[in-house]
């Protein structure tokens, strides 16, 4: 054989491969493992938000027992399916370096978990809203924190209902001031017979009822700050206020519901004001009860006695407070209370020609009124309207000491007061006449600081051309019976009623059931970070295995 033919043998032989080391070759993982490690991983993740979740706030225990049982499924799984490898790791030189860090990110998680439960311990809260929606005013901290009495707040909500849960956080503001102060819900659906009696409620009254141990109480129909408050003051720092509907001439029936005169829809409204009302009669007795803070006479069919006109009048003399509401062809025999007073009624009927009134069903004896006068009682119904079914002038007299008259309403230019009322059907404006625009409203101040058996410094008194617009027909038209409580309040002396004035807030609350707060802890607390971390840590164990 030739040497280049050896050589050419050799070259064509194939070349033997170099032993591969089977140091550093990565050990088959089947998925199932993988899966299980990631199982093992979030387990313990769970475990120990278990346990933070309780420690921060233990009402979440049911949460906080899922998160363990779910945890403890994780870790089974992972020591069924890494059997191979689950004592060697547990075995291995890094496992001391894994429970070192796991320690240290435990103990990271308990500190923080210790620290929020000594804060949610503590009274002590931080209001960091830019309106400071969940900080109470100065006046009403003093007001939660002065209450000389018990009080009681009824919310008559079902359980799912958003306003029960507003509610529950406004009394909770008030709580942080005072002990005297319990909040108590009621099924509108069943509702003790008691209570529905004592508060006067129906399908449209307020579901909120404020009540002192004093027994007076007082309505709200949202719970706001400004609305608690005044509640809270009107029912446990002021004296009961008590309205006195006088009866013994024909005035319609302040319980009568059913009939469209009687007065039962005004006294409602008194009583949502914080008012007790009653009814009582003169005839027989020489004084206005003691506890009168208002006398109403409102619809009488006849001339008071001499010694009810005389009990009116020194009422009124030492600063008592009155309204009077007539009606047109009726004589009263007040006159020696409205001359001094400044009050002239006059014998004659509104008429009102105006289309309008005739488009909304009414004949040319009703007056809508669409405007009013500057006065504490109409300014905030500016913009609304008030419907008088059957009026007579009151025109204010002036020039009088120590009393200032000021006219609340008057008709339309094109109305007038009707002389000949009684005579015809057919009206017609003619000289005997009153022109319009005519008075129908008017309101009194009348200084009594003189009198040494005062009962205050000012008497006040509303006077009323027509009683109608207050009936249960009428009192729930447009501003009727907002006209005729606004008189009651200023009667009172409260004629600014909202006694704070809410700071601008432009935050808006959210409220939620407690289904629904769970349902937000659950997905946003526990479910999306617990999937975040321990994921993170699932990847950080699959590359350290590797």
């Amino acid at each position: 054989m030739k040497p280049d033919d050896t050589t050419a043998a050799t070259s064509d032989a194939p070349a033997s491969e170099p032993a591969k080391s089977q140091e550093g070759r990565l050990e088959a993982r089947s998925p199932l493992e993988t899966v299980g490690l990631i199982g093992g991983v979030v387990g313990i993740t769970a475990i120990i938000f278990a346990g933070v979740l309780y420690a921060i706030d233990p009402r979440v225990l049911p949460l906080a027992i899922g998160n363990a049982a779910f945890g403890l499924v994780g870790v089974v799984t992972y020591a069924a399916t890494n059997r191979r490898t689950f004592g060697r790791t547990m075995a291995g030189r890094s496992t001391t370096f894994i429970a070192l860090e796991g320690l240290i990110v435990f103990g990271v998680l308990a500190a923080v978990a210790v620290i929020n439960y000594f804060a949610a311990q503590s009274p002590k809260e931080w209001d960091l809203t830019r309106d400071g929606l969940y900080t109470l005013q100065e006046q009403s901290v003093q007001v939660a924190s002065t209450l000389p009495q018990d009080v009681e707040v009824f919310g008559f909500f079902r359980p799912a209902e958003p306003a029960r849960a507003v509610l529950t956080q406004t009394i909770d503001l008030y709580r942080q001031h005072t002990d005297r102060l319990k909040l108590t819900f009621i099924n509108p659906d069943n509702p003790p017979a008691e209570l529905i009696k004592k508060y006067d409620l129906n399908s449209a009254s307020p579901r909120i009822v404020v009540t002192a141990a004093n027994g007076q109480f007082a309505k709200l129909r949202t719970p706001t700050e400004e609305g608690m408050t005044n509640a809270l003051i009107k029912v446990a720092q002021r004296e009961a206020r008590k309205v006195y509907f006088l009866r013994g001439h024909g005035e319609p029936a302040i319980d009568a519901r059913t009939t469209e005169e009687g007065f039962a829809w005004a006294a409602s409204g008194l009583r949502n004001e914080g008012f007790a009302v009653e009814a009582t009669t003169l005839v027989d007795k020489a004084n206005v009860p003691r506890d009168a803070s208002i006398v109403i006479l409102a619809g009488a069919r006849s001339a008071l006695l001499p010694n009810e006109v005389q009990a009116l009048k020194a009422f009124l003399d030492r600063g008592g407070r009155a309204m009077v509401l007539l009606e047109p062809g009726y004589e009263y025999g007040l006159e020696s209370i409205f001359r001094p007073y400044g009050v002239l009624v006059g014998d004659d009927l509104v008429i009102d020609p105006s289309p309008v009134t005739k488009a909304q069903g009414f004949g040319p004896d009703t007056s809508i009124i669409r405007s009013f006068e500057a006065h504490p009682i109409t300014n905030k119904l500016e913009g609304s309207a008030a419907v008088f079914p059957k009026a007579r002038s009151v025109q204010p007299r002036v020039n009088l000491a120590q009393v200032t008259v000021t006219t609340l309403i008057n008709s339309s230019p094109s109305a007038w007061g009707e002389t000949s009322y009684r005579d015809t059907t057919r009206f017609e404006r003619d000289e005997n006449d009153v022109p319009g625009p005519v008075p129908i409203a008017v309101a009194i101040v009348r200084d009594t600081a003189a009198n040494r058996s005062k009962k205050t410094d000012e008497a006040r008194l509303v006077v009323f051309g027509d009683f109608g617009f207050i009936t249960n027909r009428f009192a729930t038209m447009v501003a009727n019976r907002d006209l005729f409580l606004n008189a009651a309040n200023w009667l009172a002396g409260d004629e600014d009623r909202i006694t704070i004035r809410p700071r601008p807030r432009y935050g808006d609350r959210l409220p939620l059931t407690e289904r629904q707060q769970y349902g937000i802890m659950f997905f946003s607390v526990n479910l999306l970070p617990l999937l975040i971390i321990g994921l993170g840590f699932s990847v950080w164990a699959i590359r350290q295995r590797q």
